[in-house]
């Protein structure tokens, strides 16, 4: 085993408003009993390779050292929480497992979780298929790191992005900008007025407090389309607006066959969605280590979906109005001031407009062109998943992302709200949606 002594890892470093605000979903879900907070990627490889090659590259690896040697330190009342890094020698340790391939993943691996309050916040599974083939699965808790993070992790440990002493600082977050005392109260004070009225009246989900059962499980779907069919998809967004990438396509086409779900069961409001958004210049590498995501926010009325079309020009309105008023930033500066604040003070004040429910549903595209690696640690591998966390309420996450060339779909579904059936059917509707040509 390497020892990092050598490498000048920062005491402590603190947790940003985003990760926070992770902090307030997970306590968010330990009221309810059910999901989770951890982010999973998923290496198919066709080879099967030796788990303890893996687990020796993993432990070199100086990132993945400094996330089993650290712990949360919550402070005192009204103080930021922050990581400390404790040089303990723990190690990350390999789950083995073995299963045929056309089992899948299985269930318990993506149901187990990492609690705050572990000795290690990543973890890592090795599945052997009785046929030869094999899949690395590695979790984390979502407050170490966002979607981008990740990508920017895969890619060192890749070899493409070393940490050494002179690369160290681009891992870890900077010093973030503080504002006075008067522009904080104020800049609360604008963005609180936002997001109530960008939330204001009925909102639809699928989550009921009076669900009472909440030991039910997630379970995860996905679809991949081809080159083809992607460019297809590329196209499609064009024609119906989305002239910035498809991203703002796929998030009206995911607001779509939510809310005809939604309808079919009766249950009435408009979609109201935060969707992430990277506050991280485009091109540069790091920070890795916590989240530097800001959000953007859209209410989608019953009149908004007559077409396509529509749908998408009502999210590019309100997407640019947003930039223009600089939102992403201002709720940064509501994300870092709210991290004074206790959790369950916190936790209130997020969910009293909505009574508990934090959306409609999720979307994320974070970090989608970010997967342009082919090995991990030397060893060449043939597919990629992301697997973004169980959050409940809502209890239903889209997410898409970009592997050679290729769309990747993701459904994540509370067991509670969909059955399997119901979750291939909304999974199907997406992509029929978003590969239609009509606008």
């Amino acid at each position: 085993m390497i020892v990092f002594d050598d490498l000048r890892f920062p005491e402590r470093v603190y947790l940003s408003g985003e990760d926070c605000f992770f902090m307030m979903l997970e306590s968010n879900l330990n009221r309810h009993g059910t999901g989770n907070n951890i982010l999973r990627i998923v290496l198919h490889y066709d080879e099967c390779i030796a788990a303890e090659t893996l687990l020796k590259q993993l432990n070199n690896s100086p990132i993945v050292h400094w996330m089993c040697n650290i712990q949360l330190i919550n402070g005192g009342l009204f103080q930021r929480p922050y990581w400390q890094y404790r040089n303990s020698r723990n190690t990350i340790t390999i789950r083995e497992h073995q299963i045929p391939r056309d089992a899948g993943v299985p269930h318990e691996v993506l149901n187990s979780s990492i609690s705050i309050g572990e000795n290690s916040y990543i973890a890592c599974d090795f599945i052997r298929h009785n046929e030869g083939s094999c899949v690395l699965i590695l979790s984390w808790h979502h407050i170490l790191m966002d979607g981008r993070g990740a990508g920017m992790f895969l890619r060192h440990l890749s070899g493409q992005e070393p940490l050494n002493e002179h690369s160290l600082t681009s891992f870890f977050p900077k010093k973030s900008q503080r504002l006075s005392f008067y522009n904080y109260i104020r800049n609360m004070y604008e963005v609180k007025a936002f997001i109530q009225q960008s939330s204001k009246g009925k909102i639809a989900s699928f989550f009921s407090a009076n669900i009472h059962n909440r030991e039910g499980s997630f379970s995860w779907y996905s679809r991949i389309f081809t080159v083809e069919e992607t460019c297809k998809i590329d196209g499609n967004a064009k024609q119906n607006g989305a002239s910035l990438g498809a991203t703002n396509f796929l998030i009206a086409a995911s607001s779509t066959a939510v809310y005809r779900y939604l309808q079919k069961r009766g249950i009435q409001g408009a979609i109201w969605i935060p969707v992430p958004y990277d506050g991280r210049k485009r091109g540069g590498f790091g920070p890795v280590i916590t989240n530097q995501i800001s959000f953007l926010f859209y209410r989608l009325e019953h009149d908004d979906f007559q077409t396509m079309k529509t749908t998408v020009q009502c999210i590019n309105k309100q997407f640019t109005d947003q930039l223009k008023i600089g939102m992403p930033k201002k709720y940064n500066h509501f994300l870092d001031m709210m991290r004074h604040i206790p959790l369950r003070l916190y936790r209130f004040l997020a969910t009293k407009e909505s009574k508990g429910a934090v959306s409609s549903f999720l979307f994320s595209s974070a970090g989608e062109n970010n997967w342009d690696m082919k090995n991990l640690m030397d060893q060449p591998f043939r597919n990629i998943d992301i697997i973004p966390p169980y959050t409940f309420p809502p209890g239903i996450t889209v997410s898409f992302f970009r592997f050679e060339g290729k769309l990747k779909m993701n459904l994540v579904v509370s067991d509670l709200l969909f059955s399997r059936d119901e979750s291939h059917q909304l999974l199907e509707e997406i992509a029929t949606i978003i590969s239609s040509t009509k606008s």
